[in-house]
């Protein structure tokens, strides 16, 4: 289970990073990151419109593959982490209250 545990982070890293890049190299309207970066490589291959389209269907399933890592993340167990979930505590496990020091004093007092 420590196992698939590493390779979902790893997974989750990875789309986390490519999405990154895929957001960045969206074309705004002023502009932005994907002119500067590459996004006459892109026009060139996919065509004015062509490209835009292609980030949008992209950035929406590495969204869709984000959601589902973190959600299998957050219910997979850690590793080296203990989880006492649902375990009742035993007698030896139960708080017990600690007296305050005025109580001790007040007894003092009164043996006195």
């Amino acid at each position: 289970m420590d196992a698939l545990y590493y390779v979902v982070l790893c997974l989750f890293v990875l789309v986390c990073i490519l999405l990154v890049v895929v957001i960045l190299l969206q074309s705004s309207q002023t502009g932005g990151m994907g002119a500067a970066i590459g996004g006459t490589a892109f026009n060139a291959a996919f065509g004015g419109q062509g490209a835009d389209k292609l980030l949008v269907k992209i950035t929406t399933v590495l969204a869709v593959l984000f959601l589902s890592f973190a959600i299998t993340l957050n219910m997979l167990d850690t590793p080296g982490a203990s989880s006492n979930l649902g375990v009742e505590m035993t007698a030896d496990e139960e708080e017990v209250p600690v007296d305050n020091q005025e109580d001790n004093s007040e007894e003092e007092s009164e043996e006195n």
